[in-house]
């Protein structure tokens, strides 16, 4: 029945079954189905029984298969992911394949998709009412297949559209801190290479003691910028030794001499240049390593005659170009 549906759907097309612009009856909202009129493409994403195969491995697969037919045919089309919420419909443990199968195709859906006016990430969440207390299996698969999309936004585990709650904060409303954690270390192992911690500092601070007890070894790395985490806290701008001395007490000697990769500037210079120009936080890091206002006085220097001597060299080939120009039109 299942491998059918592609050439029902085209012969659907001729006869304008379910009327016209139905697809074939693919858009067509199914009758017995009182609560959320899904259509046949949405039947076909969930764990609705459409088949003869009570298997859910097989029945996904046998799914998937119609799914790319549909898409070959151009019967499925990119924007039915998140006009028909397909997304939210597959994202069940029996349908992986298929919830990989849109994600792949429309990886920013994972992001900006929307099922009754919420986020997505917030319908899977809330509106499962059938999952058991502390059953994360959708919750699991969202971060798992987001992780494999949005890497640099960690899974848009602390994404949070319109100032909503992230996705870790409603996975805790939902699911309790402990099961939570639990799913997110089994997506992002304790030895991760993902700057985890990086990411909780700049968008949940909050939480960082939940993340760092659970990854302390995710201090030690460095972000996508290169920062490392002490650089990421002070280019934040939040840090100064006015209200939290001991952050400053604890930096090394090599920590405050290590230039910020992204501005280039050393700590003493990222807090005189703040919005507040924190003197007390600047005259405190210069006084542990005073030679680094004579170090960046020559680095400025340098830069500053390199860019001189650029300019001149600029100036010289034009004039030489202009030269040459003048000369051939002589000639």
């Amino acid at each position: 029945m299942l491998s059918n549906i592609p050439i029902l759907a085209k012969e659907g097309i001729k006869h304008e079954v379910g009327g016209r612009g139905m697809r074939g009856g693919l858009l067509h909202a199914d009758p017995r189905d009182s609560t959320d009129h899904c259509n046949t493409l949405q039947m076909l994403s969930c764990v609705a029984n459409m088949g003869d195969d009570d298997d859910p491995i097989p029945d996904d697969t046998a799914r998937h298969e119609v799914m790319k037919k549909l898409r070959k045919g151009n019967l499925l089309l990119k924007q039915d992911i998140r006009d028909q919420h397909l997304l939210y419909w597959s994202c069940h443990l029996d349908c992986e394949m298929r919830f990989s199968f849109f994600a792949e195709w429309d990886p920013d859906c994972l992001m900006t998709g929307e099922y009754k006016d919420l986020p997505l990430y917030h319908a899977i969440i809330n509106y499962h009412e059938d999952d058991e207390i502390g059953d994360t299996r959708k919750f699991h698969l969202f971060l798992q297949t987001s992780l494999r999309h949005h890497p640099q936004h960690l899974g848009l585990l602390f994404y949070h559209p319109r100032l909503l709650e992230t996705v870790y904060e409603k996975a805790v409303e939902k699911y309790g801190k402990h099961e939570t954690f639990e799913a997110i270390q089994q997506c992002i192992p304790a030895d991760t290479s993902l700057p985890i911690i990086h990411h909780v500092m700049k968008d949940a601070p909050q939480c960082i003691n939940d993340f760092t007890n659970r990854y302390p070894s995710a201090i030690y790395l460095r972000d996508g910028n290169e920062r490392s985490f002490i650089q990421a806290q002070l280019a934040e701008g939040t840090k100064t030794f006015d209200n939290d001395g001991i952050f400053f007490l604890r930096l090394s000697d090599d920590e405050i001499a290590e230039a910020d990769p992204v501005t280039k500037q050393y700590p003493f210079l990222t807090a005189a240049s703040g919005a507040s120009g924190d003197l007390l936080t600047t005259y405190f890091l210069l006084s542990k390593n005073p030679s680094l206002l004579e170090r960046y006085t020559e680095e400025v220097t340098q830069e500053a005659r390199a860019e001189q001597e650029a300019r001149v060299r600029k100036r010289k080939r034009d004039t030489g170009n202009e030269e040459r120009e003048e000369k051939e039109k002589v000639e």
